[in-house]
């Protein structure tokens, strides 16, 4: 008779359709512990004054909202949903920042094993994390592993250094969009995409506009690269406003254009069209970067920046997978773009190297192979589910 499958809550603050690096990422740990055999459920907040439970091969429960406050839900229902849900599963894993949930566990005290993932350290709200501060440590301690996204980043957070000893660097993931789908298809859109910039060298850029994104500086940086390159910068948020004021405030209209939000079906034809793709982040706010690692599976070479203690500069191996120019230096930034588009044997070799790297350390079955060692070093094992 096979084993019962083991059971792992992700206690997450969004979940897809929602977009964001920690939702994609927990999205890609359900499927891969799916695949494995584990049975796995979500636990998260809504987007409105609503508890939503979906069915599903991986249930999904979105408690209700009362809005945000510092950028934390304020989801009150999320403790007893969390006491009743705690009690099928052995393992809960809590994806952080996440203040909510961070609450919600030291209040319902889980027998479970406690697996923290640490995606980010809080930068911004510095005077809230004073208050904060006791109960994240608090569950550091009760933690039974805590899982850090990059080497860099488990090395370089202050929060982590007391507790090196169940830290495990685990590092995310994304799937290999580049192999799903109708790759002719995707060509033909890419072309098409091409069309609309004829003669021009395409830079991509893809995230939220957040104060710490910089793409203010590849904004700046643009008006010192050729006529012929054109950048293109997707998604949607706060700033974008504001940056598409700079962008006819210096007359650039012409050579950089803000898409607003991508649609998920559309963003391969990006990667395909592109030559360079851009992440210009500031600071280490930016833990990891995963839309790096989608323009990595295509083979495009990457500029990013060296954001010391982040994952960012791990990621992006310079000189091997792309090239990393000074946070918050427009003309660094613009050297290290003009440099990749200049020389198109450094960016063949740029985008191959990506591609390899993608393939041995960002696949979602690496991802999924180093989470399960995390959990089978807690005793948590499929041949322990009888």
């Amino acid at each position: 008779m096979p084993p019962t499958p083991l059971r792992s809550l992700q206690l997450t603050k969004f979940y897809p359709p929602i977009n964001g690096g920690i939702e994609t990422a927990v999205r890609d740990i359900a499927d891969g512990l799916t695949a494995r055999n584990w049975q796995v459920e979500i636990l998260c907040a809504n987007v409105v004054r609503e508890t939503v439970v979906e069915s599903g091969t991986i249930p999904v429960t979105r408690v209700a909202s009362w809005g945000q406050v510092a950028s934390t839900s304020m989801t009150p229902s999320l403790i007893p949903w969390l006491r009743r849900l705690q009690r099928d599963h052995q393992v809960v894993h809590v994806h952080l920042p996440n203040p909510m949930a961070n609450l919600a566990l030291w209040l319902t005290r889980p027998e479970a094993k406690l697996v923290v993932h640490w995606h980010s350290d809080i930068v911004k709200q510095k005077n809230l994390l004073k208050l904060y501060a006791p109960l994240q440590n608090w569950l550091l301690h009760r933690a039974d592993a805590i899982i850090a996204t990059s080497p860099p980043y488990a090395e370089t957070s202050p929060w982590l250094q007391a507790f090196r000893d169940k830290v495990h660097a685990v590092p995310l993931c994304v799937q290999d969009v580049g192999k799903q789908g109708d790759p002719a298809i995707r060509r033909e859109r890419a072309a098409s995409l091409r069309a609309k910039y004829p003669g021009k060298k395409i830079i991509f850029a893809l995230g939220r506009m957040t104060y710490y994104k910089g793409f203010d500086i590849l904004i700046e940086a643009a008006s010192s690269l050729n006529d012929d390159v054109i950048v293109l910068i997707g998604g949607g948020g706060e700033l974008l406003p504001s940056l598409r004021e700079k962008v006819v405030a210096a007359g650039i209209g012409d050579r950089v254009h803000l898409l607003g939000r991508v649609e998920d079906e559309d963003l391969p034809s990006y990667y395909e069209a592109a030559d360079i793709f851009c992440l210009p982040s500031l600071m280490r706010s930016e833990a990891f970067g995963l839309v790096m690692l989608e323009a990595m599976s295509f083979g495009r070479p990457v500029v990013a920046t060296d954001i010391v203690g982040s994952g960012v500069p791990w990621v992006n191996v310079d000189g091997e997978t792309g090239l990393n120019a000074k946070p918050g230096d427009a003309a660094s930034l613009a050297a290290a773009l003009r440099r990749v588009l200049e020389d198109p044997e450094l960016a063949r070799r740029l985008g191959e190297g990506g591609r390899r790297r993608y393939e041995n350390q960002f696949t979602i079955e690496k991802m999924t192979d180093a989470l399960l060692g995390v959990y089978a070093h807690l005793g948590l094992s499929q041949d322990l589910g009888a």
